[in-house]
């Protein structure tokens, strides 16, 4: 009788902790040196990059897996931030440290702190959260400088 209530017993307590195991999720640093191996910069410096490395683009889908809100602005913004947030974690990739809070994490690359968010079972880079305001807005004045230049050259284009 003993036993049979301990099997009985042991089988209940199987039954009820029938939840499948939660996935397993990454490091954040996995997303930061994904990140850098999708610009060739995994193990190297921008300016130790080859020029056709430099000229080649990098796939806007595979970009967009790493980086949650990456759609949120522009492209040529968006395009800056990233450009900033790579820039930190090229010179600081041996140098990254993680800290985790439930579903949100922090690389910090020298003084950067790039914002991760958990969406699944990836971290996703939160540009938002991640460019310091001075960067934005030089980001803005760039903008605005492309887009005067471009129109200065459409209306020199147009005249005779």
């Amino acid at each position: 009788m003993i036993r049979t209530t301990l099997v009985a017993g042991l089988v209940l307590a199987g039954a009820c902790s029938s939840e499948p195991p939660a996935p397993s999720v990454g490091d954040p640093r996995d997303t930061a040196l994904a990140l850098l191996a999708l610009h060739d910069l995994e193990g190297q410096q921008p300016e130790e990059r080859s020029d056709e490395s430099k000229r080649s683009e990098v796939h806007r889908e595979a970009l967009a897996e790493l980086i949650g809100d990456l759609d949120s602005t522009d492209r040529f913004t968006a395009d800056l931030y990233v450009g900033f947030i790579v820039g930190a974690l090229a010179r600081h990739q041996t140098r990254l440290f993680v800290s985790r809070q439930g579903s949100r994490a922090v690389v910090s690359a020298g003084k950067a702190r790039i914002a991760l968010r958990l969406d699944g079972a990836k971290w996703r880079i939160v540009l938002a959260e991640s460019v310091p305001d001075e960067i934005k807005r030089r980001a803005v004045e760039a903008k605005q400088a492309y887009e005067a230049a471009k129109a200065r050259g459409q209306a020199g284009a147009a005249t005779p």
